[in-house]
Order: C-alpha cells, then structure tokens, then sequence
C-alpha cells in the first residue's frame, strides 16, 4: 500500500511541476510582426473580381503587410469577392484595406463597426466618406464606385496614415 501511495504521490508531484512551468515560464512572443507577402491573394482578386481591383503602391518599407485573405462568396453572399490587406504601420498602428462587391450598407457598417460619420475628403480623384468609432479607437475612410466595387482603409491608425494608405492605391492591371 505504501508503494502505491509513494508512486501516486511522486506522479501528482511530476503533473504539479509540469503545470507550475507550463503557468509560470511565458511562452516566448514575436518581437516584430510577421511580414506575409499578398502577392498570391492579389492575383487571384484580378483574377476572380468582378470589378478592377485596387492595391498598394509605392508605400514606404517600414509599413509592413501583416494579413492577407481573399473570400470568395462566404460571408458577403454568393458572387461576391472579398480582400483583406492589414498592414503594419511604422508606429505599431494598424491600417487595412478592404474591397468587395458585396453589398455595400452591410459591408460598410460591419467594417466601420457602424461608425459615426464625419465630413468627407477628397484624395486625388476620389471622395472619401470618413467615420469614426471612438469606443473602439477605429478610424474608417470609405467609397463606393460605379463598378460595385466598395473599398474601406480602417483601423487605429492615424487620419494621416489611413490617407497614406488610400493615396497609394492605384489599379492592379488584369
């Protein structure tokens, strides 16, 4: 009897040791983010779109491309195209750009976490509709085209860095 209560205990001692390592020592974390590459995700967007899609050009090395996914139908409905680009900003800020032919009310208030609207812009050609979610510290710009495209750049960037972000989209030739 006494053997099997010496080994049970030395067994419950082994699982307390394990699960003291496991709570106390912190599992190592990134010191910088993980750059990803969305030149795939890209060219499927021009590949499957609907609509002439738009990307980043020319934005400074220190914004890092962090995320990348392309829906297709899912949760926008069927037919529709969907692309997320989330970059890292030089200040540690998040920016993203989203774009999809989903229906545009839905797709907005989901991306802009039904934010208040504000004043719009306007970036070279193009009318920005801009809104704000302060509980959230998001910050959204917004439009719609002819085409049925919708394209978001959001996040808890600055107006300054989303500007940058939006400025730096052109059309990603077929």
């Amino acid at each position: 009897m006494n053997r099997v209560l010496h080994a049970g205990g030395a067994a419950l001692g082994c699982l307390l040791a394990a699960a003291f390592v496991v709570v106390a020592v912190p599992l190592p974390h990134a010191a910088e983010p993980v750059t990803v590459s969305y030149r795939g995700d890209l060219a499927r967007l021009v590949r499957l779109a609907p609509y002439p899609a738009v990307a980043p050009v020319g934005l400074p090395g220190s914004w890092q491309p962090v995320s990348s996914g392309l829906a297709v139908g899912g949760a926008n409905g069927a037919g529709t195209i969907t692309w997320q680009l989330g970059y890292m900003t030089p200040d540690g800020s998040l920016a993203s750009l989203e774009e999809t032919n989903a229906s545009a009310p839905a797709f907005l208030r989901r991306m802009t976490n039904d934010g208040t609207a504000l004043p719009p812009t306007r970036l070279a050609t193009q009318t920005w509709h801009l809104s704000s979610a302060p509980s959230r510290g998001q910050r959204s710009m917004y439009y719609t085209s002819t085409t049925g495209r919708t394209v978001v750049v959001t996040g808890n960037a600055t107006w300054a860095q989303l500007r940058e972000l939006a400025a730096s989209l052109h059309p990603v030739p077929a």
